[in-house]
């Protein structure tokens, strides 16, 4: 079997993604066929064997038929997606003009009085400004008569039926006018004066035009991602050929090839490393901020950074086999094989429009037959269409989603479509990456447990020897002594044992730092102590390095991690009290990932997962419930194309940023949880609407059919039966406004769970204490009283020292004095 790709152009809703897959399907089968709204594509797949070019004519003609051109792969786009405002401007001043003129006067601005003293004039003018907004936006027309011809309405097909009966019904009331002007009826013409209704005709077309091309800039942003995916590639690559080391294009590298990377440098190509080492950045694939080391006989992926050291490669992946193109069409794969949402509007439509149309024609043919009389049975069936016109129909959906995202951007959180909002509501499995977004993506210094030195000495000595380096662990640790204000010694010598440790000199003396196997190879030893202290650490999924400074005994420890965001513990809890279930994907190693997941209260976690594995799980999900993806890099973006939502953190990579349908800007996880709330609010007011829309409808057509008129003389002119539909229009809108004063989630009122998790992460400052220990007499006496303190939650150290025969201790300060004297007083000794 192969897959061919197709353009499609003329799709503008999952209502054309289900026409086309109908059109397609045939041709091919529907379980062959793929059709995404945002690359505007259509992929199929046949047998090996299947001919293109009789596949080609056969899927065009079916897909013409549907009311759409199919374009070969490569064909289109970029041209029409650059012309589409200019109609829309032109649009949009013109009924700005033909509202001036039909409403200026009555709010008091000035019209010239030969368009508002001659009546014909007046409903002459407005009809000719309404025609060119018609013929701009014709495609509404073409497709939604189209649709209604086919028997499947859709939102075009009242876009379409509305502006037609404001405009037709103008048309009448303009002729009637001036053959009341020519006749000298002047009751006749003030009569129709008034009902003109050539604005609203023209202000449905143009602002309906407006929320379908800020939706399609959205959606040709997100197509975006794969061009800057491939453009992430290096344009050139250094290759040892006939023993010299040349500089090639990278189109020419091929399988085989021995390439050379330099620190600073981004690898080419995948392959396997055949000389040198370094440290090599994976974030571009894995996600996580910490360098991998590389040795000979280890694998390198193209995009991925040497960050030091050297390191030659043997290629065995070029182009389009490389890691990154295999996430590239996964991206595209999982783009293309979502399920089209249909929109509630467009459901309701499909009832709702035909209904109409048969109740307009029944009430004519009654009234006829009923010997109303041809006028009356027009008037009434056109009062009919007016109140029925699908105004208030049309802005439920449109309105609300417009003050949902200007909410939304109030509170930091970028939604860039309708069917995100809509989609967002009814989320059950919320899947979120590790680094970068539970943690704040890039190493920090957690824990200092210095051995007979004061912390400030032992990150000296550490801060000298590591600002030689360039690891992202170095890096950490300059950080923070440069944020205590340590001043830096003077160092030399420096030497990086890839995957141990570094030694140097430092003001002539000689510094290790490194894994404890590694001091002890330069026979410097480590206690029992702090290599507990070590163990302790890396159960919680930190690294941790000893440091030794010429002495034979190590001076402490250093512990590192990617520390956890402050609101990501309170996130997770508000997502389980709306009852979503939250899932980490991450492509850390289990312990790291398990550590983060227990004080996060997440439940599920895969770890060790590859950009491939963190789409297949969340196409395992989906057939359990609606799936979004939180995630900031770009080993993310399959994730992200792949779950119904995707939200990306707003420092991620522009890749992940482009993939997502929101993106969070203050990257706060909390504020995912915000976009939830808001989501369900914003779909409640939509429900709302539609109800009010629907129920004016249905107490006001029956009056306009004339119902009430043969026993009450009761009628409904077109007049007011306009005003009624207006003031549905004009409580759609007055309700969807309230979605800028509706209480939404917001982490800033909710802090009280963030500041009582605290203590669990370290973001609260830690004190020291010491008080006297009786009873202690030996080295076990020692280690007993230590462990007994450390066994009490909040220590971050303990020291008991035997011939002052007392216990230093340091620690959260919500650990009180009581609590450290109780442990030891439990432990057999006198305090």
């Amino acid at each position: 079997m192969k897959k061919i790709r197709y353009n499609v152009k003329g799709m503008s809703c999952a209502s054309c993604v289900a026409h086309v897959e109908r059109a397609a399907s045939k041709v091919c089968g529907r379980e062959n066929v793929n059709v995404s709204l945002v690359t505007n594509s259509l992929t199929v797949t046949v047998p090996d064997d299947m001919p293109e070019e009789k596949l080609w004519g056969s899927m065009s003609r079916s897909i013409s038929s549907a009311g759409y051109k199919l374009l070969r792969d490569g064909e289109g786009g970029m041209g029409e997606k650059k012309q589409s405002l200019k109609p829309l401007i032109s649009s949009a001043v013109l009924t700005l003009v033909l509202m001036y003129i039909s409403m200026g006067s009555m709010m008091g601005l000035p019209v010239p009085s030969f368009i508002t003293d001659n009546k014909a004039v007046f409903a002459g003018i407005q009809m000719l400004l309404t025609i060119p907004v018609i013929i701009i936006n014709f495609k509404f027309f073409r497709n939604g008569f189209s649709s209604l011809v086919r028997l499947s309405p859709n939102m075009d097909s009242l876009i379409a039926l509305g502006s037609s009966a404001a405009f037709l019904y103008g048309v009448v009331a303009l002729v009637l006018i001036v053959v009341g002007v020519l006749s000298g009826d002047e009751e006749l013409v003030h009569k129709y004066a008034h009902d003109l209704y050539f604005e609203s005709s023209a202000s449905i077309l143009t602002l309906v035009s407006l929320g379908k091309t800020l939706e399609g800039r959205a959606k040709d942003k997100a197509a975006g991602a794969v061009k800057k995916l491939a453009q992430m590639m290096p344009a050139a690559a250094s290759v040892i050929r006939d023993g010299v080391e040349v500089e090639i294009d990278i189109s020419e590298l091929a399988v085989g090839d021995i390439a050379v990377v330099r620190a600073g440098e981004t690898f080419p190509a995948d392959g396997v490393v055949v000389g040198g080492e370094g440290a090599v950045d994976e974030s571009a694939l894995s996600g996580e901020s910490i360098p991998v080391e590389k040795a000979e006989g280890d694998r390198v992926s193209a995009v991925c950074v040497l960050q030091s050291g050297y390191i030659t490669f043997k290629v065995d992946k070029v182009g389009r086999d490389t890691s990154l193109y295999r996430i590239i069409g996964l991206l595209e794969d999982a783009a293309a094989s979502k399920a089209p949402v249909a929109r509630l509007a467009d459901k309701v439509s499909a009832i709702f429009v035909p209904t109409v149309m048969s109740i307009a024609v029944l009430t004519a043919i009654v009234w006829l037959i009923c010997g109303g009389g041809a006028e009356n049975a027009f008037r009434c069936a056109v009062s009919v269409l007016v109140i029925s016109c699908p105004c208030a129909l049309g802005l439920a959906t449109p309105t609300a989603i417009m003050v949902g995202t200007g909410r939304g951007a109030g509170l930091g959180i970028l939604i860039k479509s309708a069917a995100a909002l809509e989609k967002l509501h009814s989320v059950k499995y919320f899947f979120t990456d590790k680094t970068g977004t539970l943690t704040e993506g890039r190493p920090s210094v957690t824990d200092l447990l210095p051995e007979d030195v004061s912390e400030e000495e032992l990150l000296r000595v550490a801060y000298a020897a590591e600002a030689m380096s360039s690891h992202p662990l170095a890096d950490a640790v300059c950080r923070e002594a440069e944020a205590r204000g340590i001043e830096r010694l003077a160092a030399e010598d420096f030497v990086s044992e890839v995957g141990l440790g570094i030694k140097a000199t430092v003001n002539g003396k000689n510094c290790l730092i490194g894994r404890p196997d590694f001091l002890e190879k330069y026979g410097v030893a480590v206690s029992d102590r702090l290599r507990g202290a070590v163990e302790r650490l890396e159960d919680e999924g930190k690294t941790a390095v000893c440091v030794g400074y010429d002495s034979a005994s190590a001076i402490g420890a250093i512990g590192i991690a990617d520390k956890l965001r402050a609101d990501s513990v309170e996130a997770v809890a508000e997502l389980g009290r709306q009852g979503i279930e939250v899932v980490m994907l991450t492509g850390d190693n289990k312990r790291t990932a398990s550590a983060i997941a227990e004080r996060c209260g997440i439940n599920g976690v895969f770890a060790g997962l590859s950009p491939d594995d963190k789409e297949k799980k969340i196409r395992e999900y989906s057939g359990k419930g609606l799936t979004s993806m939180v995630g900031d890099g770009i080993n993310d973006a399959p994730a992200l194309a792949a779950a119904d939502i995707g939200i990306a953190i707003g420092a991620g990579t522009e890749v992940a940023i482009d993939c997502a349908d929101v993106v969070l800007s203050e990257n706060s996880l909390c504020d995912a949880v915000s976009a939830v709330s808001l989501s369900r609010a914003t779909m409640r007011v939509i429900k709302q609407n539609l109800f009010w829309a629907l129920f004016y409808n249905s107490i006001c057509i029956p009056v306009a059919a004339g119902v009430l008129y043969p026993a009450f003389g009761i009628s409904l002119s077109p007049m007011i039966a306009a005003l009624a539909m207006s003031f549905s229009s004009v409580f759609v809108v007055l309700n969807s406004l309230r979605l800028g004063k509706i209480r939404i989630y917001s982490a800033k009122n909710n802090n009280n769970n963030i500041k009582e998790n605290d203590e669990m992460f370290g973001f609260k400052k830690t004190v020291e204490h010491e008080f006297p220990v009786g009873g202690m007499a030996c080295g076990h006496c020692k280690a007993s009283v230590e462990k007994a303190l450390m066994a009490v939650k909040g220590v971050k150290a303990a020291e008991a020292d035997l011939e002052k025969k007392c216990a230093r201790v340091k620690a959260l300060e919500s650990v009180s004095v009581d609590e450290l004297k109780k442990a030891v007083s439990d432990a057999g000794f006198q305090v």
